[in-house]
């Protein structure tokens, strides 16, 4: 009896796997990725200080944004949907949640010289919703997290769309890509930039900005690199394997953010701002 249920068990496990192999139980599907990301997105519509449709800050971050989105026509049957929204905040970032909204904070834009230095922040986070990449890390913590029991692997696996469905505000949480995805980012976001006719050095000197505004102590989207340099120099090196001379990079001509100083506001804000470990463009968010 024993060998027969050990037999059983062997057979049910190996099938679980094979599943697995095809269609992991435990990833979020497109269209989970999809309701989440609004879900989140119309929370911090309603939290943050999101400049409305009409401010020329917006307009432009979402012409960048077609032009990159319609650089890449062979991805126009994902189901993701992108949006494009500026927060008015003094911090230095930009994020994309699962599904595709995107969102740019003042703070990174006012730093940002040319149009090319901001589609390269765009172009990289685009790639995070397009290869999936909250989507994969989830499913991986979660596979992780589990005791190789197989009771327990068919319950989670019944019970993903459940537990999705009651995320929230706690994704931010779980956008801590590992530095693959962080360079497969870097890698297509500049493909992507260069399709759409953006010049390719704009994202060399977004990083080089960036670590200038950090003054060498690690600032939050570059943090996840051991070795800050290393990256810069990799984008350089994919820019010289092109081969091709790219057009100069067009100033940016946009105004400059005058923040009210508000106490209770900065006070609240940094709260928040201290409860997530989202940061754009680096591994650890």
């Amino acid at each position: 009896m024993m060998r027969a249920t050990r037999i059983f068990l062997s057979v049910t496990l190996a099938s679980t796997m094979a599943t697995v192999a095809t269609a992991d139980p435990f990833k979020p599907s497109a269209k989970d990725q999809v309701q989440l990301g609004q879900k989140v997105a119309a929370q911090i519509r309603k939290e943050e200080k999101v400049l409305p449709d009409n401010d020329a800050r917006v307009k432009f971050i979402r012409q960048v944004g077609a032009k990159l989105l319609a650089a890449d026509a062979g991805d126009t049957k994902a189901p993701w949907q992108f949006t494009f929204d500026v927060i008015e905040s003094k911090e230095v970032n930009a994020f994309a949640l699962p599904g595709g909204p995107v969102f740019f904070y003042t703070g990174l834009l006012d730093k940002m010289e040319t149009e090319d230095q901001v589609a390269a922040v765009m172009g990289h986070e685009l790639v995070h919703v397009r290869k999936e990449h909250w989507a994969n890390q989830y499913a991986k913590a979660q596979r992780e997290s589990l005791v190789l029991n197989i009771g327990l692997i068919l319950l989670k696996a019944n019970n993903t769309i459940a537990n999705i469905s009651n995320l929230g505000r706690e994704v931010f949480n779980d956008l801590r890509y590992s530095r693959n995805a962080e360079t497969e980012a870097d890698d297509i976001g500049m493909q992507t930039m260069i399709k759409a006719g953006f010049n390719p050095n704009g994202m060399a000197d977004t990083f080089r900005i960036l670590q200038s505004v950090s003054g060498g102590k690690g600032w939050e989207f570059l943090s996840s690199h051991p070795d800050d340099a290393k990256r810069v120099k990799r984008v350089e090196e994919n820019i010289k394997k092109q081969g091709k001379t790219f057009p100069p990079q067009k100033k940016l001509n946009l105004p400059k953010t005058k923040y009210k100083e508000d106490p209770a506001l900065d006070s609240i804000a940094e709260g928040f701002l201290s409860a997530i470990t989202l940061r754009g463009m680096s591994g650890q968010r």
